[in-house]
């Protein structure tokens, strides 16, 4: 039976570790409910999971590991409209709004409840915002779920109800290494991602309202390949055609995760020089050390409606499942 436990630790601070029966471990933080380890139980523990070496170093870069929002990605111009009314929200990020702003999500100390089935184990962490912040409208409870399944996946569930409409767009900011070691590049890592188009960016990274064919481009991993130098920072448009929407493989091929989503897009962003050397949990950061996997709607649906829709109302709660699932 799957199993949870609160530890109080020195470098992490009070952490939730859920283990199931197989002995893969997940380990999450209240501190941004936070993604902290996902450990494969091979070679003594593969944690494929980037992350710093204490909760002080993850609060400082503040993304890796964390939920994300109210919008992840950018609010172009920092500013949106909805019902004819606009709203402008903080400039963090050259003009735009980047991940909620100054204090998104990620800065939240979320309240934790844990729970266990014969199947499953996790951690409910919830939090609020007030009506204005961050120039965002409404008063909204969130959600995230972190359930560890018997048959080695986990899910992140996101749940969202607010007084008036607001936007709401979550993802979570995990960073992979499949071999356990971010002094590894991952450029010999094997990436399929199940799409055929990738949503256009401008130089700043918002996004253009125009879709862009991967075929014959770095964005082509519709057949699986080495994801090799390509430096990415991009939303694909998710087929949802396949049982999974997204795999990885490590290089000595002891490791793979599928990643499935209800959400249209996924963000992969690939580590980079100025991130080089960061003190993380197995030493210094390799230049291109990790990927992050962002699951969510299309940055930029708030302006591009061909996009989908990302307004959360009164009348209709929010709710969305991740799932993340590793074989070894």
């Amino acid at each position: 039976m799957p199993s949870v436990q609160q530890r109080e630790t020195e470098k992490m601070g009070t952490v939730y570790e859920v283990e199931n029966d197989s002995g893969v471990k997940l380990v999450t933080s209240p501190e941004g409910a936070r993604l902290l380890d996902w450990i494969v139980p091979i070679d003594g523990g593969r944690d494929v999971v980037v992350g710093y070496d204490t909760i002080a170093g993850h609060q400082k870069a503040r993304y890796y590991g964390a939920t994300i929002g109210p919008v992840a990605g950018r609010i172009a111009g920092t500013r949106f409209t909805i019902d004819g009314k606009e709203y402008q929200t903080e400039d963090n990020d050259n003009g735009n709004t980047l991940h909620g702003g100054f204090k998104g999500l990620d800065t939240d100390t979320w309240k934790a409840e844990t729970f266990e089935t014969e199947t499953a184990a996790g951690v409910i962490y919830r939090t609020e915002r007030k009506d204005g912040d961050s120039g965002f409208p409404g008063n909204v409870s969130y959600t995230v779920t972190y359930t560890l399944e018997n048959d080695d996946s986990f899910t992140i569930t996101y749940d969202a109800t607010t007084d008036q409409p607001t936007l709401y767009n979550p993802t979570n900011h995990g960073y992979f290494n499949l071999t356990g070691d971010t002094r590894n590049p991952i450029d010999d890592h094997m990436v399929q991602i199940n799409a055929e188009y990738v949503a256009e960016t401008n130089p700043d990274v918002t996004t253009t309202g125009k879709k862009q064919p991967v075929a014959d481009t770095k964005f082509d991993f519709r057949v699986a390949r080495k994801m090799g130098t390509t430096l990415l920072d991009d939303p694909f448009l998710l087929d949802h055609t396949q049982d999974w929407d997204l795999k990885v493989t490590s290089p000595d091929e002891k490791v793979s995760i599928t990643v499935t989503t209800d959400r249209p897009a996924v963000v992969i962003y690939t580590t980079r020089d100025g991130e080089e050397g960061a003190p993380m949990k197995t030493g210094p950061f390799a230049n291109h050390g990790g990927m992050a996997i962002e699951t969510q709607g299309v940055p930029g649906t708030e302006k591009y409606p061909q996009f989908g829709e990302i307004l959360l109302r009164p009348e209709k709660p929010f709710h969305s499942v991740t799932r993340y699932r590793v074989f070894y």
